[in-house]
């Protein structure tokens, strides 16, 4: 009795080992293209980035750096969510103006830093 009853505990112990590395291998693989979607959306905002610069700079006759053409065009080109691309949008539908940017120290990857952009509602 003894020995059939660690059989059958030795088979689930088994299967609960396969589900676990199962899970693991899922996790590994939405990891993997996590990294993949991050490193694109970071490929496509310094493409941007450089194309916004040189437009500028063609238009204005000098090279410009984006820091430059934003502040002179009072304009910037944020990477974001589509939540937070809808919140945007209605923050500026309602009258909202940027009153702070507050700099983000956690979870910078690369050259990309993330912000809080405070709004206030004019009334």
């Amino acid at each position: 009795m003894v020995s059939k009853r660690e059989t059958s505990i030795e088979r689930l112990l088994h299967g609960i080992m396969g589900r676990i590395e199962e899970w693991r291998g899922r996790l590994s693989e939405r990891e993997a293209e996590l990294q993949a979607h991050r490193e694109r959306l970071l490929s496509e905002a310094a493409e941007r980035e450089r194309l916004l610069t040189r437009a500028v700079s063609e238009r204005e006759g000098r090279e410009h750096s984006l820091e430059e053409a934003a502040k002179d065009r009072r304009v910037a080109f944020v990477v974001h969510s589509e939540e937070a691309g809808k919140a945007l949008e209605k923050f500026a539908s309602d009258g909202a103006r940027l009153v702070s940017v507050v700099s983000g120290n956690e979870g910078n990857v690369a050259d990309i830093k993330g912000s809080w952009l405070v709004f206030e509602q004019e009334e």
